[in-house]
């Protein structure tokens, strides 16, 4: 071999970069392997979120403060283990680590409040579903009860007493409009990309309350009351042919990219042990 042909190939620099391209290939693989361990079990932590959500509902149901405590602690647990990319947007996963410490505050509560708890544990029921099922959430069955409340408020808007005001009938519908946005708010959140139309609904209901519980309701305002609510909520509900929700599916990534970076590993030291062997032949030892 020329002096230039041993500048060309020396198997103690050759053999270090093979090693090298190696080991990295390897670190590739094994953080392939740890990305997609959590992302196998992610779909675990949210089966055993749904599950303790609908037990703790259970238990308050039947009045079981003590089940209902240790549900809510295994609820807490599989929160902790949910995966970010299960919920769309930062609202949502806002909403709902708010729904499990409003659920901890009032299970934890001097004075129980059995209305406020079964609320609670609605709301957490109702936004577990919508990681299990993202394609049918349980929240949109909603949609009929609202608007359904919404022409109530409108129809007591228009019962007006000898003074010009409504009476309690337009209050006590807009409360029941109120309760029951507020059992969907973390699902909606966690189920739409923008967060636009719960923010203008809790506006349009805020503004609603404030001038129903006026002292002396204006009664120009009162008139133009109803719509907005029916509007805000909705818009809340997603229009026949649009996607119900961005939750994206809980799936573990395939095996392909790390069986091809095994092949790679094979073929750089197949290509090693090659020009190994010539190199042997070319000097054979004396």
């Amino acid at each position: 071999m020329s002096v230039s042909e041993g500048k060309r190939f020396r198997p103690g620099r050759m053999g270090g970069a093979v090693l090298a391209i190696v080991l990295a290939a390897l670190f590739i693989c094994a953080a392939t392997a740890r990305a997609a361990a959590p992302a196998a079990g992610s779909g675990d932590a949210v089966s055993a979120f749904r599950s303790a959500a609908d037990s703790l509902y259970d238990a308050l149901t039947k009045g079981n403060r003590l089940e209902a405590s240790r549900q809510l602690t295994a609820a807490e647990k599989a929160f902790r283990a949910l995966p970010m990319t299960a919920i769309p947007t930062a609202e949502g996963v806002e909403a709902l680590a708010g729904s499990v410490t409003e659920m901890k505050r009032a299970l934890a509560s001097l004075q129980p409040d059995d209305e406020r708890l079964q609320r609670a544990a609605g709301a957490l029921r109702l936004a577990a579903d919508v990681l299990t099922r993202p394609e049918e959430p349980l929240w949109l069955q909603y949609k009929p009860l609202l608007l359904e409340d919404a022409d109530k408020l409108d129809a007591a808007l228009a019962d007006k007493g000898k003074d010009g005001a409504p009476g309690g009938q337009a209050l006590a519908a807009l409360e029941r409009i109120q309760t029951r946005y507020a059992l969907i708010r973390t699902a909606v959140l966690m189920t739409r990309e923008e967060p636009s139309a719960v923010v203008r609904t809790d506006s349009v209901l805020r503004y609603a309350e404030r001038v129903l519980k006026a002292d002396r309701p204006d009664s120009s305002l009162l008139g133009g009351l109803a719509e907005p609510v029916r509007e805000a909520l909705a818009g809340l509900f997603p229009d026949s042919g649009e996607p119900q929700t961005a939750v994206p599916a809980l799936m573990p990534p395939t095996w392909g990219f790390a069986a091809t970076v095994g092949s790679f590993i094979v073929t750089i030291l197949s290509w090693a042990g090659w020009r190994r062997y010539r190199y042997d032949r070319a000097h054979p030892k004396r």
